[in-house]
């Protein structure tokens, strides 16, 4: 049985969105970079979609992950109403297998059973993957590792690794031990005004 859609919730996520009331969270930047969703598929969420969960903890304001259809295709986003009448977008992703099986539907299949299996921040799926690059500040540098094996979820890409990962990264970091070194590109948002 499905539960109704809290109506004023969705007027009031709509609302926030249409006066550009709301933030966006880093996990939302590095998907935007990634190229892995749009501003006009967030805000096509936040303004049409219906609320599919209500995702709750006791430390938070609840959240709302909301679903719609943008340039024919789907997409989530997952917004926090606040009392001050700002928006808190925490994820935003085109849904996909394994994590959902429709748009509206999540997946039934297997979870890791080795490690944590699901996400601190969206509640997704974490799969064992080698991570390409891995980016690593310390003291205000950038350090790429590469072929890190992590947890990746499959919801909102928010990676984790273990505590033996952890220290051999933070080790590999503190002996300098580089194989080469690689070309950053850089925007100035600033400049761009």
């Amino acid at each position: 049985m499905t539960r109704p859609e809290p109506v004023c919730e969705t007027a009031g996520i709509a609302t926030c969105a249409l006066a550009a009331r709301y933030v966006l969270s880093e996990h939302v930047i590095r998907s935007l970079m990634g190229g892995n969703i749009t501003i006009a598929q967030i805000e096509a969420a936040l303004c049409t979609g219906r609320i599919i969960e209500e995702h709750r903890h006791c430390e938070r304001d609840p959240a709302y992950l909301l679903c719609a259809v943008h340039g024919g295709k789907p997409v989530h986003a997952i917004a926090a109403p606040r009392a001050d009448s700002w928006l808190v977008v925490t994820h935003a992703y085109v849904p996909a297998p394994p994590l959902w099986r429709t748009a509206l539907h999540r997946s039934l299949g297997e979870l890791m059973s080795d490690s944590i299996t699901t996400c601190f921040f969206c509640s997704g799926a974490i799969k064992q993957v080698t991570v390409g690059n891995f980016d690593y500040r310390l003291e205000g540098r950038l350090y790429v590792i590469k072929k890190v094996p992590a947890g990746l979820c499959q919801q909102c890409g928010e990676k984790y690794v273990d505590a033996e990962v952890g220290r051999r990264l933070n080790d590999l970091i503190a002996q300098q031990a580089f194989t080469g070194s690689e070309t950053v590109g850089v925007m100035d948002y600033a400049a761009a005004l």
